[in-house]
C-alpha cells in the first residue's frame, strides 16, 4: 500500500539533497508517494518551515509522514523528535519548530537520543530521518525507536507579548501576494482585546488599522485590510496590492495592537 512522504525545507531547488532523500526511501519503499511542501524556506527559518507546514499538514490523509529539512543537525546535547498527531507522522530536530506547529496541542512524542556531532550529522535527513521513515513506512513501531516524552524546546521571542492594553508581535512570514502573517492569534487577540475598541499598528504608527474584516474585499482597491486567516492568525494586507512592498512590512516587523482606547 502507497504512503506519502511530505518534504517542507530549506534546500531549493539546485542541489541533490532532495533527489538523495527520496532515492534512499524509494530503494527500501519504493510505493512512497512524496509531496514537495516547500523547499523554499530562508535558509535556517524554523519559524517559516512550522508556518508553512502547519498550514498543510491536516489536508493530508493518515498515515502520512513528515519530513522537516530546516536546521535539522542536532545542537550539543540535541535530540530529533518523532511526533505523532492526528494520525500522522512527523520526524524533525527538536529545535524550537515543532514547538510552533504543535502551540497549544497535545501531541504523542518520541525523543531519539542522537547526541552531538554523530557520523552522518551533516546530513540527517538522509542518515536518520529516511531511516525513521522507511521504519514508519514499513509499519513499525515508533515507541521502539525512543523514549516517550511531553517536552521540547521552544523559543519565547516568536510569541505575542502583551502588555497594559497592547499586545507586542511581530510578522512571521510574507506570502507570495506581500501578505504580512504575524504570529498574533484570533484566540490571543480576542482574550485581550475582548469588545473594546482597538488600533492595530503597523511600521511605528506610520500605518494603522481600526477593523478586523472577515474578506479582502472588504476594503477599497489598495486599501489596507486587517483579518484572521485560513490559520486564525493576524493578517495584514493591500487589496489587490503588496503589504510587504507598500507598507514595508518584512519577517520580524513589529506588530503592536493597542486597545482599550
Amino acid at each position: 500500500m502507497s504512503r506519502i512522504v511530505t518534504l517542507t525545507t530549506d534546500w531549493g531547488q539546485s542541489d541533490y539533497y532532495i533527489g538523495n532523500v527520496k532515492a534512499s526511501i524509494l530503494s527500501r519503499a519504493p510505493e512512497t508517494i512524496f509531496v514537495d511542501i516547500s523547499h523554499n524556506i530562508e535558509s535556517f527559518l524554523i519559524a517559516q518551515a512550522a508556518f508553512v507546514l502547519k498550514s498543510a499538514y491536516k489536508k493530508f490523509p493518515a498515515g502520512t509522514i513528515h519530513i522537516v529539512g530546516v536546521d535539522s543537525e542536532p545542537d550539543k546535547n540535541g535530540q530529533i523528535l518523532i511526533i505523532k498527531h492526528c494520525e500522522q507522522y512527523f520526524i524533525v530536530n527538536d529545535n524550537g519548530c515543532a514547538a510552533l506547529i504543535f502551540d497549544g496541542e497535545n501531541p504523542e512524542i518520541i525523543v531519539v537520543e542522537t547526541g552531538f556531532a554523530f557520523d552522518g550529522a551533516s546530513f540527517v535527513e538522509l542518515n536518520v530521518f529516511c531511516d525513521i521513515a522507511v521504519f514508519i513506512l514499513k509499519d513499525g513501531d515508533v515507541s521502539q525507536l525512543g523514549e516517550q516524552t511531553k517536552n521540547y524546546k521552544t523559543n519565547p521571542d516568536l510569541y505575542p507579548v502583551p502588555e497594559k492594553d497592547t499586545i507586542n508581535g511581530m510578522v512571521i512570514y510574507v506570502d507570495s501576494y506581500g501578505n504580512a502573517v504575524t504570529n498574533i492569534s484570533k484566540e490571543f487577540f480576542e482574550k485581550h482585546v475582548r469588545d473594546s475598541k482597538f488600533e492595530i499598528l503597523l511600521n511605528s504608527n506610520k500605518y494603522k488599522s481600526k477593523t478586523i474584516s472577515k474578506g479582502y474585499k472588504e476594503v477599497e482597491k489598495v486599501e489596507i485590510v486587517t483579518l484572521f486567516n485560513s490559520l486564525d492568525l493576524l493578517e495584514i494586507a493591500i487589496r489587490e496590492g503588496s503589504a510587504s512592498q507598500l507598507l514595508s512590512l518584512n519577517r520580524k516587523s513589529e506588530i503592536r495592537i493597542k486597545y482599550n482606547l
